[in-house]
């Protein structure tokens, strides 16, 4: 087996571990929101939440560095050694504070401080992968298809939802926790968190689609 190949495996087992287990938070959601359960009840739910999305919040950055690696190895975008390093460096340190930020610390100043460069690097990459995208629909470079290049503009659209989604959960935390006041406004907030998630799957079904098909 040639290295393209081991690395589409683990494209396609990653973007497994990405949106199954989303269906396991999605499944914590509706308990989370539901009023009738007790505050402990649902906060044993969030905790499971948070937990299983540990997979999907992993598999979103690695899958980034997979597809471009293989993008490159395929010839749909020119990746010198430079760049390849860049990709799989970015890669680990993001991966690096999606570990650390919502798992391995505490609550404090330096959880502060990472969750903001967290933050910072979610938006850089949105606006790195939309650029790319679309600049490469209009001049036709450095992709050079154009499935490709709407591909990752969707890609850029899901790490804003994903963005949009982490304020919401904070939002959720706090309000079991009695930190920002009323329970009821995980319940008020819930349908249209629930269209973001569906419009979330939706979005994901079409990149697999654009890269299993590749129909332009």
């Amino acid at each position: 087996m040639n290295t393209y190949i081991i690395l589409d495996f683990l494209h396609v087992l990653l973007f497994a571990y990405w949106l199954g287990p989303d269906w396991g938070v999605f499944v914590c959601g509706r308990r989370i929101a539901n009023p009738d359960l007790s505050r402990e009840e649902r906060m044993r739910f969030l905790r499971a939440s948070v937990a299983i999305d540990f997979f999907p919040r992993s598999s979103i950055v690695l899958i980034i560095a997979v597809g471009l690696t293989l993008a490159g190895l395929g010839g749909y975008i020119s990746l010198g050694p430079v760049l390849l390093i860049l990709i799989w460096t970015v890669a680990a340190i993001w991966l690096a504070l999606v570990w650390f930020t919502g798992y391995v610390l505490q609550a404090g100043p330096l959880k502060m401080r990472l969750d903001a460069a967290h933050v910072m690097l979610r938006h850089v990459m949105t606006a790195v992968l939309l650029g790319v995208g679309v600049y490469s629909l209009v001049v036709g470079k450095p992709i050079v298809t154009q499935w490709l290049a709407v591909k990752l503009i969707l890609v850029a659209i899901l790490i804003a939802m994903g963005s949009v989604l982490r304020v919401i959960v904070g939002s959720w935390v706090s309000d079991l926790t009695g930190v920002a006041g009323s329970e009821g406004a995980i319940a008020r907030s819930y349908p249209s968190t629930r269209k973001l998630v569906i419009t979330f799957w939706l979005v994901s079904i079409s990149i697999a689609f654009l890269g299993v098909t590749k129909p332009f």
